[in-house]
């Protein structure tokens, strides 16, 4: 099998995937099923509300610039494409199924915060250098697992709402990973590419 026929399998691949995910959230919300909030000790609800509030358009923004930076001096052509793709295409899906959804009950909505951080989760797996990725796997899904027990504790999200907030980063994930399987092509075309004057003056200099 030849490398370009392997990366066209696996692209079929995910974007069936993610083609299932989005069959899989209409359906969650044309069926709503009934469901209750995560029945978790109010003990930890002065831990949790720092942890939601920590999450907010600032933070989600400077950590997709830093990634997107790392994407940059790795010289991974669709790096940054990548990371934007999944962080702004997963944040503003929450925000439109919670908009047209709006009569839904609330523990059937996707937690904002719950999916900012999955995309940013996805976002470093897709773009670190591969001897780090362990630890970032790890350490993120740790954290994945904290902000979704606080948003259950804040937000009154329920199962069925950390589940879209799921969905939705997968969705995404699976196209932001696809288009990261064609970087190394774009990588080698761009090395093929004859340096115009601009770029043979600044080496020489």
């Amino acid at each position: 099998m030849t490398e370009s026929t392997s990366r066209l399998r696996h692209s079929v691949r995910r974007l069936a995937f993610a083609a299932a995910g989005v069959v899989a959230l209409c359906a969650l919300y044309l069926i709503r099923p009934e469901s209750s909030g995560l029945v978790l000790p109010e003990a930890l609800r002065p831990v949790a509300e720092p942890v939601i509030q920590a999450i907010d358009v600032t933070t989600v923004l400077a950590a997709a610039v830093v990634l997107a930076i790392v994407a940059a001096m790795r010289k991974l052509s669709y790096g940054m494409a990548a990371v934007l793709l999944l962080c702004i295409g997963a944040n503003l899906t929450s925000a439109a199924v919670r908009a047209w959804e709006s009569d839904a009950p609330s523990v059937l909505l996707p937690s904002g915060h719950v999916v900012a951080v999955t995309a940013l989760y996805g976002s470093a797996l897709l773009v670190s250098a591969p001897r780090f990725r362990p630890v970032i796997a790890g350490l993120g899904f740790a954290v994945v697992l904290g902000v979704s027990g606080a948003a259950a504790l804040v937000e009154s999200t329920g199962i069925f709402g950390l589940a879209a907030s799921l969905i939705i980063f997968a969705i995404w994930w699976a196209l932001a990973s696809t288009l990261m399987l064609y970087s190394p092509v774009a990588a080698e075309r761009e090395e093929r590419r004859p340096d115009t004057a601009a770029i043979a003056f600044s080496r020489h200099l």
